[in-house]
């Protein structure tokens, strides 16, 4: 009777082309008739890294990221062949990958695949304009250390089904990674729900998470309501400003991510659910829960993969490629065609804070090129930012951090108010937070808009 090892041997051999590596992508095995092809010496590739052996290998990538690449075509010796290469996983530990290559009949499924691949773009666009999905990894601009780092952890975590915590100022882009990380998962075609704890009263915070019952409330629906948990089910739950859930809330929502279940407001019994939460705040969770605001378990349950969003200030060198691209995306809307921008203006750019971040820069674009109708921006265009730049080092010279950032967050709510006449609502889509946060910010900064000038 053959033995394991000599079993697998002779599948080995059936596996025309195949390649392992180990986790640092050294060579452990090539199939001989492969190797025999290529002109190969087992003793002379064998240990080697892969790069050394095939430059353009796809299996560093399989290690880095996890992801197997399955049916993709290229052409050897003009002949079409299918490899497919993935990652060898134990204990949730990458300890290598593989490649091998399938060639059979080829040349009868290249026609039916590539109509296979225009049916599956079709029915993604769709699902994706039906989920809400705005945002890729093309969105994310930048070349400074941060993005490229931001990008990298998007890479490597978005297949995973850990928790993940966004944490960043306001206008740092934390929604759109929250869309990215969905759209690049193996969750990407089933559904993205987002909910935006501090725009739903205390009262009705749980039913909207976890649905409801007939007859749960007055008023409930006689057929009962899904909540987000259940509409996300397979795919992610984006719970956006977290920190501005009860206490009561939160005890739920732990519960739910600790047990994988649910249960209805009303409900007798659990459901299970399988989605992936992520999460995002523009406050300090660990300063909350030193003020008994935030509990401290769900901040771990929730910390998992933490993303920390780098402010525009302390990425300044990502600017011109920024304003590129909203100049690019108002200019066509203003039919304006290619519209370009001063060096001294961009100068100003420079050396402004933006303390509302990237929303802020994009507002500044829309504004000057709506308001000056010209295909070239100079400085004139911005004079209005010089009074903001002179205020600005008033604001933080002599201060703490914590006290200079509130300094600058009470200067970026009263600019909204008073570019909305006092409109509290405009002024909180301005800043792209929920009412009731705006109103809570309003409060703990002191901000009253009856001294609005």
């Amino acid at each position: 009777m053959a033995s394991r090892s000599e079993i697998m041997k002779q599948v080995c051999t059936h596996l025309y082309g195949l390649v392992v590596v180990d986790h640092q992508g050294r060579i452990v095995f090539v199939e001989a008739k492969y190797a025999q092809l290529k002109g190969w010496k087992m003793e002379d590739i064998i240990g080697r890294d892969i790069k050394e052996v095939v430059s353009r290998s796809r299996l560093p990538t399989v290690l880095e990221t996890g992801r197997p690449f399955l049916g993709e075509i290229f052409h050897s010796e003009g002949k079409p062949l299918i490899c497919n290469r993935v990652p060898l996983v134990k204990d949730g530990v990458i300890i290598g990958a593989m490649s091998y290559l399938v060639f059979e009949g080829v040349d009868k499924l290249l026609y039916s695949l590539e109509e296979l691949r225009s049916q599956l773009s079709y029915y993604k666009e769709k699902l994706e304009k039906h989920s809400g999905i705005k945002y890729s990894l093309d969105d994310i601009i930048g070349s400074s250390n941060a993005i490229v780092a931001l990008r990298s952890i998007i890479r490597k975590t978005a297949f995973l089904d850990s928790t993940v915590l966004i944490q960043g100022e306001t206008g740092t882009g934390k929604e759109l990674v929250a869309h990215t990380l969905h759209r690049e998962s193996r969750r990407a075609h089933y559904p993205f729900i987002k909910l935006n704890c501090a725009a739903i009263p205390h009262e009705l915070i749980e039913s909207e998470l976890f649905g409801y019952d007939e007859g749960a409330f007055t008023g409930a629906r006689r057929a009962g309501k899904k909540g987000k948990f259940e509409l996300a089910e397979k795919g992610t739950l984006f719970l956006d400003e977290v920190s501005q859930l009860s206490l009561a809330a939160q005890s739920k929502l732990l519960r739910a991510l600790q047990e994988k279940e649910i249960e209805r407001v009303g409900g007798m019994g659990s459901i299970s659910v399988n989605i992936r939460i992520v999460a995002a705040t523009n406050d300090d969770l660990e300063d909350l829960i030193k003020k008994g605001t935030f509990r401290p378990d769900l901040y771990y349950r929730l910390n998992v993969i933490p993303i920390k969003l780098v402010p525009l200030r302390e990425r300044k060198m990502d600017i011109p490629l920024l304003v590129e691209k909203f100049i690019d995306k108002y200019g066509d809307q203003a039919g304006l065609g290619k519209v370009t921008i001063a060096p001294d203006a961009m100068k100003i750019f420079m050396k402004y804070e933006w303390p509302g971040n990237i929303r802020e820069l994009e507002h500044t674009v829309e504004r000057a090129i709506n308001l000056c109708n010209s295909s070239a921006l100079e400085p004139n265009h911005f004079e209005w930012l010089l009074p903001k730049i002179q205020r600005q080092g008033k604001l933080t010279a002599g201060r703490g951090i914590q006290e200079a950032k509130a300094a600058i967050e009470k200067e970026i709510i009263l600019n909204a108010l008073q570019s909305t006449q006092g409109n509290k609502k405009k002024a909180a889509e301005l800043l792209g937070i929920a009412r009731p946060l705006l109103y809570q910010k309003m409060l703990r900064l002191d901000i009253n808009c009856e001294n609005l000038i």
